[in-house]
């Protein structure tokens, strides 16, 4: 009923998301619409930390590192280094011209930008023409890269630990082919200073929608082939969906997605040298046609290979029900909880609104909010041990009846399971936290 305020104030804070840091505590960032800032009521980028028990090591509230005018919000580039260092990517409209830019910034454990001036950072992507949902990775070799949507292609740019580009001026450019645009969906480190991206492929508003990726090496080169590694293009993804990855810890990526006709929830692992795992375009987590699988959420187990996948189970009808289903792949792909993957919860009348997972140690834990009504919304979680045995029933993380959103999961360096979530229980919008203990209750 109570959970962690992790920002309490007027107006909306949202997008936030958790990452750990190596002492055992965590960062949270998050869009603020400070009614303070200059100017008044832009989305500002703001960031806390906590230490490993949910103590606030910073101001109340948090600290605003960049005091924007945006009036609305795309997603953002989130990462914490091996230093302990957080690194944010955002749009940022604070230029004399009033393009908008790509900015970084580097935050040390202390709370201090590293990177330029206190306001500004880096900004790697400057100049006329459109920029979005830019994100960020540090790398094995402690470098830093960025990358972000430069009008129908894709721009990176890798930088040093003191922010210096790497990558020439401009970066590197991927390039997508006449009459198709490319959107970034995301971006990880690989190994030896590497870093993967993925991204969606249309041609657009009705074509179908492929996603590919792409392996970096420290000087920029394609590792993964100039023609991409398609890692669904047998159908088309849903509109406006940019899947995330996993990485495999071996230089590889493991993705969950959805497709349309039929919405099913597909999974697939690209090893470390491009090449696939699991047959090609992934396999169905539930070959259950008669039902949807939608929202899915995708961890993996380096130590046996293992693929987790957990998704929103629609049975539609005159009144649509819904529940969580999940299913473990083997390293080739092969289903281990049946063909139509393991039920973590039931169908019921209320609606599915995010779905997270983890993996743990002891198996994955799975996440989800769920809404019987408009705006009364509750969390709850499950712990599944890797032979498919439900080891902690569905239990409630937050019970205090609002509406939740943006429902974000990590587990720290001491085993820990934190969520994060944008909730309105007070007013537009504020952010809270709530740890999971490896038992499945809550709270130190």
């Amino acid at each position: 009923m109570a959970n962690l305020g992790v920002a309490v104030k007027p107006s909306d804070q949202v997008q936030p998301k958790v990452l750990p840091r190596p002492d055992g505590g965590f960062y949270v960032s998050w869009f603020d619409n400070d009614p303070n800032g200059n100017p008044p009521f832009g989305y500002d980028v703001y960031l806390q930390s906590l230490d490993a028990n949910g103590v606030a090591q910073w101001q109340a509230g948090g600290i605003r590192f960049a005091d924007l005018g945006m009036s609305s919000t795309q997603d953002y580039g989130f990462d914490v280094d091996a230093d302990g260092n957080a690194l944010l990517a955002f749009l940022d409209d604070r230029n004399p011209h009033k393009a908008v830019a790509v900015t970084i910034i580097k935050v040390s454990p202390a709370g201090v930008q590293l990177w330029g001036t206190p306001a500004q950072g880096r900004q790697p992507g400057r100049g006329p023409g459109f920029k979005g949902n830019p994100k960020i990775t540090a790398t094995s070799d402690g470098s830093i890269v960025v990358g972000w949507i430069n009008g129908n292609n894709l721009t990176l740019q890798r930088l040093s630990s003191h922010g210096g580009r790497q990558w020439g001026t401009h970066g590197v450019t991927i390039t997508a082919p006449a009459g198709q645009t490319y959107s970034i969906a995301d971006l990880h480190a690989g190994d030896d200073g590497s870093a993967i991206v993925s991204w969606v492929s249309a041609a657009g508003f009705s074509s179908p929608k492929i996603l590919l990726a792409n392996k970096l090496s420290s000087t920029g080169a394609l590792l993964w082939g100039s023609s991409h590694v398609a890692v669904f293009d047998g159908g088309s993804l849903q509109f406006g969906n940019f899947p995330s990855f996993v990485t495999d810890g071996a230089g590889g990526a493991v993705f969950g997605w959805y497709e349309v006709s039929p919405l099913q929830s597909r999974a697939q692992h690209i090893l470390g040298d491009g090449t696939e795992a699991f047959p090609h375009n992934g396999v169905p987590g539930s070959t259950n046609t008669g039902h949807d699988q939608v929202n899915p959420a995708v961890s993996y187990d380096p130590a046996t290979g293992s693929t987790y996948l957990f998704w929103d189970e629609i049975l539609e009808g005159p009144l649509t029900n819904e529940g969580i289903s999940g299913q473990k792949f083997d390293s080739t792909g092969a289903v281990q909880w049946g063909d139509f993957g393991l039920v973590v919860q039931g169908f019921t009348s209320s609606a599915v609104i995010n779905v997270t997972s983890v993996f743990t140690p002891a198996g994955p834990y799975v996440v989800w909010s769920s809404e019987p009504t408009f705006g009364q919304d509750t969390i709850y979680g499950a712990k599944i041990d890797p032979s498919g045995t439900i080891v902690c029933s569905p239990f409630t993380v937050s019970s205090l009846l609002s509406s939740k959103s943006r429902l974000d999961l990590t587990i720290s360096s001491l085993g820990l399971t934190v969520a994060v979530w944008s909730d309105d229980r007070a007013d537009g919008g504020d952010i809270y936290a709530q740890d999971i203990k490896p038992d499945c209750t809550l709270g130190l």
